[in-house]
């Protein structure tokens, strides 16, 4: 299996992002200390969000610790790759196991700054995945969000008040979109 390193390079490498934000992610990457619990200040995290194709909502969480509309997500731990971060986020907050499979590629890549003196914690390498998910499956774990919902992307534009989270709404559109054209 590759290294954490190796994936998030690679991912980076094939995803078309610009030159800014690749350049960026890289010179991070070379620095090492992938995970918080190798370097509190910066560390990589994943983001998932759960859409329904049928209905074109997503699923928001309001993040107690954050006090903010996010998607849910996550820090990556010592030693996991990105499926194994994905599959622990994804059962620990939705209740949902072995959901994301090896070949799962990442839609985008932001970078979070943490505006918050009384953490060490100053940025957050965001890796963002999506998967379709049935509303009915989900058992949301309510002890890290005041609460939850299945929104629409207008509804999600008028909750979310962070640029990376905005961000991930404007290529849920693109995806969105994308899927009605397909036959």
């Amino acid at each position: 299996m590759n290294s954490l390193y190796e994936q998030i390079k690679s991912a980076v490498e094939h995803s078309g992002c610009d030159e800014a934000v690749s350049s960026y992610w890289l010179h991070r990457l070379d620095a090492g200390e992938l995970t918080r619990d190798e370097c509190k200040e910066s560390h990589f995290c994943v983001y998932f969000l759960p859409y329904d194709l049928a209905t074109g909502t997503v699923l928001l969480v309001h993040h107690k610790k954050a006090g903010l509309w996010l998607s849910p997500g996550g820090h990556i731990d010592r030693g996991e790759s990105l499926v194994q971060a994905l599959n622990r986020e994804i059962s620990e907050e939705l209740g949902v196991t072995g959901k994301i499979r090896a070949g799962i590629e990442p839609f985008l890549f932001t970078v979070t700054p943490i505006d918050n003196s009384t953490q060490d914690c100053k940025e957050h390498l965001d890796i963002w995945y999506r998967f379709e998910a049935d509303p009915p499956e989900l058992r949301v774990d309510l002890t890290e969000f005041h609460e939850v919902g299945w929104v629409t992307l207008i509804q999600a534009r008028q909750m979310i008040t962070d640029q990376p989270n905005l961000e991930a709404m404007d290529r849920m559109e693109q995806f969105f979109a994308s899927q009605e054209n397909t036959p």
